[in-house]
This record gives structure tokens, C-alpha cells and sequence, in this order.
């Protein structure tokens, strides 16, 4: 009987997903409808406490699962550009159905192309070469080596708000990073060389690990640059993520029409949407319902419940590896995982001193 781990391993993400989503949306309108505004405190508390636990358990079964959902449903010969593009514009619908229900029209009274495109230009363009990298990472690493070399990004945006903001990491950030550098080493060496004993052809260990590195870096810069758009010119989070992956899919649809990966002529050649299945919609819709996730965790709850959900996640990931892609849990792995995740939550609760406002409204536009 052969059995099929990707079914059965999805199964339980979609209907888990859907409860927290749902029922964390539902809980919040019937505070509000049901009870007129008018529910004691400790009724608000139990329900905003409930609607964190939802809220980050989505969060936590998404970062676990994209890379392997991406794996699983994203065949190799898709156009990457199209996968990223229909991020994107599953983002932009995300963003918009997210300002009607909270009804953000005030920003728009004042808005402009040429602001728009100042201030989300860059960013939008360092993401969106992010996310081209990131699809070759997914289908070359393993779902937890992934995640863990992926953290590097907090490391490559402490460097990057230094040389652009101008604000410092404490000492004990400093270690917290320190910390995430070497559980990325450490699970890089270690799967490097099971690589080489048990190696997948269709696998390039290296590739992915430098197209996660190099995405990394690039979120860095992105994240750095969006911080000190929402920070210094205060621009609203949901409209700014709006216009991040508006033109991030009008640099997709560039870099196609110019044909700068080669994505452009495979889409002249074969279809934009070569080798799509309605499966490869699954890490399409899960992407984008992370992102509204992360930004409305950072947001309303902080960046310390983030990292939370963050390390459960990482760990989530790691047993993942072993129940779904058979692959043992190597010492060097052992290590790295319970290192990861201290250094990641050192580094959020140990707030820097900051120039201009919370580190906090980068990561909600950043993920939104």
C-alpha cells in the first residue's frame, strides 16, 4: 500500500488553517455584533487571548509547511516567475479585502504614483528578486534546512538598518545573532553531508543553500528600506503592503517581457502557466494568507508572540523532516534547531534603541 504523505500531511494543515482563520474571524465580529461593543474586560481578554493562540498557530503550521508544500505541488518545471507573480497578486487582493473590513480609505486622500513608487520602488524590487531566489531554495532544500538558513535574514537586516537607519544591535543581540549565524552554518554543514552520502538527483544542496542565502540578504535589504518608509514617512501598513506587491508583480511582468532569467522566452515558449496544477494553487494561497498573518501577529501582538510562533514552527518543521521526508535528525541538526530558535527570540526580546519608531510596523508591512 503506498501511502501519500503529501495528502495526508495537508489534510490536516487545510483544516486546521481553517479554524484559526475562521474561527479567529468569527469570534472577533461576533464580539462586536452579538455583545454591541459592550462585553466586559474580561470577556474582551479571553477573546483577544484566543484570537492570538489562533492567529499564531496559523502562523506556526504555515512557515512549517510552506517549504514542503512548495516541494510537494511546485514542479520543477513550472516558470518561477509565475508562482511569484500569483503570490503577489494573491497578496494585492489580501490587502485590499484586509482595508475593507477595517475601512482604510484616509491614506488614499492623499496618495500619489510618485510617493507610491519612492517609497515602495526599491523594496518591492528586492523582494521580488527575493522571492525568484527562494523558489529555487524550496526546490533544492529540505523543508526545516530551509527554514533554519532562512532566519539568516534577521542577521542580513540588523547589518542593513545599521547602514540605512543608523541603529545599533545591543550586546545581547549581537549573541542572538551570533547564535542564528551558527545553527545556519551548523545545519548547512550537516546536510551538506548527508547530501553527499544520500543525494536526491534532482537535488543541489549548494544551489539552494545560496539562493536562501542570497534571499535572505535581499530580505534584509527590503525589510530595512520598508522599515524606514513606514517609520520615518508613516505610511499606512496595509496600503504600503499593497503597493509592495502591486509592483512587485509589475516587476515580474518585466522581468518576462525582457526576458532577464529566462523565464520570459520558457513562457513564450511552453505558457506562463506550464506544468500548474490546481495543487500548485495550495502554496500560492498559503503564502499569501502567511503573510496577512505576520503582519497582523507583529501588529496587534507583538513581535515577541511572532517569534513564538516562529520557533514553534522551526520545531514543527524538524519533526516534519523526519515523518514525512524520512530523513533522521542529524546531531549536527539537534543542535541547530534549539540554537536557532533562542537566538531568534534573545534577538526580539531584547529591544534595540531605534532612531524613529518600533522595528514592529517593518515586519507588518514587510509580511502583510
Amino acid at each position: 500500500l503506498k501511502v501519500d504523505f503529501p495528502l495526508i500531511v495537508t489534510a490536516p494543515f487545510c483544516i486546521g488553517a481553517c479554524v484559526c482563520v475562521v474561527f479567529s474571524g468569527l469570534g472577533s465580529w461576533c464580539d462586536l455584533t452579538l455583545t454591541g461593543g459592550c462585553c466586559s474586560l474580561s470577556e474582551g481578554a479571553m477573546s483577544y487571548s484566543s484570537s492570538q493562540w489562533r492567529i499564531g498557530a496559523f502562523l506556526s503550521l504555515q512557515f512549517a509547511f510552506q517549504p514542503f508544500f512548495t516541494k510537494w505541488y511546485v514542479s520543477p518545471s513550472v516558470i518561477s516567475s509565475s508562482v511569484v507573480l500569483m503570490c503577489e497578486v494573491s497578496k494585492v487582493l489580501s490587502c485590499l479585502f484586509g482595508m475593507a473590513i477595517v475601512g482604510t480609505s484616509q491614506p488614499f486622500s492623499s496618495w500619489s504614483v510618485v510617493d507610491c513608487l519612492m517609497a515602495a520602488g526599491p523594496p518591492a524590487m528586492s523582494y521580488t528578486a527575493q522571492n525568484l531566489l527562494v523558489q529555487t531554495a524550496y526546490q533544492n532544500l529540505d523543508g526545516m534546512t530551509f527554514n533554519v538558513i532562512n532566519q539568516t535574514k534577521i542577521l542580513f537586516n540588523a547589518l542593513f538598518v545599521f547602514l540605512i537607519i543608523g541603529d545599533r544591535q545591543t550586546p545581547v543581540q549581537i549573541v542572538a545573532l551570533s547564535m542564528i549565524f551558527a545553527a545556519s552554518v551548523l545545519v548547512s554543514l550537516g546536510d551538506a553531508k548527508s547530501s553527499q552520502v544520500d543525494s536526491l538527483g534532482h537535488e543541489d544542496f549548494w544551489l539552494g543553500a545560496a539562493c536562501c542565502a542570497g534571499g535572505s540578504a535581499l530580505s534584509g535589504l527590503g525589510s530595512a528600506v520598508t522599515e524606514l518608509v513606514l517609520t520615518k514617512k508613516k505610511r499606512d501598513t496595509l496600503v504600503f503592503s499593497a503597493e509592495l506587491s502591486a509592483l512587485g508583480s509589475i516587476s515580474i511582468l518585466v522581468n518576462l517581457l525582457l526576458n532577464l532569467n529566462g523565464d520570459g522566452s520558457r513562457a513564450m515558449e511552453k505558457g506562463l502557466f506550464h506544468s500548474w496544477t490546481s495543487a500548485t494553487w495550495a502554496p500560492v494561497i498559503a503564502n499569501s494568507f502567511g503573510g496577512v498573518a505576520v503582519g497582523a501577529v507583529t501588529k496587534y501582538f507583538g513581535s515577541v508572540r511572532k517569534g513564538f510562533a516562529i520557533v514553534v514552527g522551526l520545531v514543527l518543521s524538524a519533526v516534519l523532516r523526519t515523518v514525512v521526508s524520512g530523513r533522521s535528525i542529524t546531531p549536527a541538526i539537534a543542535v541547530a534547531v534549539p540554537l536557532a530558535s533562542a537566538g531568534i527570540l534573545l534577538h526580539i526580546w531584547q529591544k534595540r534603541p531605534q532612531r524613529y519608531a518600533s522595528q514592529d510596523h517593518s515586519e507588518a508591512g514587510k509580511e502583510a
